[in-house]
């Protein structure tokens, strides 16, 4: 019975780890959506995404993938998408990043705070998904 107790115990560990990353997060990316500071991050934020074909609007999925998760951007990117402003080009391109992205700074923040190595959850997520998005990018033809 103790394994049991033990077990639980340190599950309840893992969920107040996970809690004091994730709802604080959340509060600040509110507050941030809210007063435009997302916006603003996203046009510095996007000047790197230029080099894989995507325009300010078709980062901006992106940047808000990377930062609240996959729902969130791929309802950004259906948005964009549906109001014309960004190509289909761009989508896939913004959808391949974001499938190898999503929830970026979240997810490293909480296995950065379990004690996974910081760079070694970062840099090759982000190094990947740019360079599929790169190789999509050149291998998707233009629209007419």
């Amino acid at each position: 019975m103790s394994v049991l107790w033990e077990g639980l115990l340190q599950g309840m560990r893992g969920v107040g780890t996970i809690a004091l990353v994730v709802i604080p997060l959340m509060i600040t990316l509110e507050i941030a959506e809210s007063n435009g500071w997302l916006q603003k991050l996203n046009r510095v934020v996007s000047k790197p995404f230029r080099t894989i074909g995507l325009s300010e609007e078709g980062a901006f999925p992106v940047v808000v993938a990377m930062v609240f998760g996959l729902t969130f951007g791929s309802g950004v990117i259906i948005n964009h998408v549906r109001r014309g402003q960004v190509s289909r080009k761009e989508a896939r391109v913004t959808g391949t990043f974001m499938a190898l992205a999503h929830a970026l700074i979240e997810d490293t923040l909480i296995f950065w705070a379990l004690g996974a190595p910081f760079l070694l959850l970062l840099a090759p997520r982000l190094l990947v998904a740019y360079a599929m998005a790169y190789i999509v990018h050149k291998l998707t033809p233009a629209e007419s």
